[in-house]
């Protein structure tokens, strides 16, 4: 089992945890509860009425989605060991607006809103701190958001594909196994292009198949892909 400052370690650079000071982090961590899940299984529901905790990823991954007013699921990421989620939920307790699954078995701690109000609002450097990682995110956000929709359809799977690759591996394998409609409702595409484009990357060599399992053989090609378009 982790260590308190071996959870504090895996923390995401941009997680909004980094608002709080030292103890009040290790004070928050303890008042956590940790949760185990296997793959599919529900942590957070989209629509339900009550927003009473955040999601810490320990080990594993987290699939992070909503559906559209049209029925269309739309995966909005793929969150990574270190990452939290639901935070919006820790400053205002109001109805969910993604679900959250997990992508493979994963561990997770629970970290109840009304602990963490109790412990940011004694220090006003941390609500301060909070506020601009809130920022900070809301224009990452948009950034993506805008370059996705200027981006045709090979750009954006491309963009998906890259995000998925394993960093701690050297073999181009993705972090999970995400069939084609999980891939085009990531990208926003119809899965139908999803399963047109992998074939021309496949015939091109980018990309492989291990079974179920994609493989990114051509990595820096999906990368300039990926950044500049179809200008690469």
């Amino acid at each position: 089992m982790d260590t308190q400052d071996e959870v504090i370690a895996k923390l995401s650079p941009d997680s909004l945890l980094h608002a709080l000071e030292p103890k009040q982090l290790e004070q928050l961590l303890g008042k956590a509860s940790r949760r185990e899940l296997q793959a599919g299984d529900v942590i957070i529901n989209q629509g339900d009425e009550n927003g009473d905790f955040a999601v810490y990823l320990l080990s594993g991954g987290l699939k992070i989605s909503f559906v559209s007013a049209g029925g269309r699921e739309i995966i909005l990421s793929y969150c990574a060991p270190g990452e939290l989620v639901g935070e919006i939920a820790l400053l205002d307790s109001g109805p969910r607006t993604a679900t959250v699954t997990a992508a493979i078995p994963s561990t997770v701690l629970i970290i109840p809103t009304l602990t963490f109000l109790d412990i940011v609002s004694v220090n006003p450097a941390s609500v301060v701190g909070v506020m601009r990682e809130l920022a900070q995110r809301v224009r990452q956000q948009n950034l993506v958001i805008e370059s996705d929709r200027t981006f045709s359809m090979g750009p954006r799977l491309a963009r998906a594909l890259v995000r998925l690759i394993d960093s701690d591996r050297a073999d181009g394998r993705l972090l999970y196994s995400p069939s084609q409609s999980d891939l085009g409702a990531f990208a926003g595409l119809a899965r139908e292009n999803v399963s047109r484009l992998l074939s021309e990357w496949e015939d091109q060599q980018i990309i492989a198949r291990d079974g179920r399992m994609l493989v990114v053989k051509d990595t820096e090609y999906l990368q300039l892909l990926a950044e500049f378009g179809d200008e690469a």
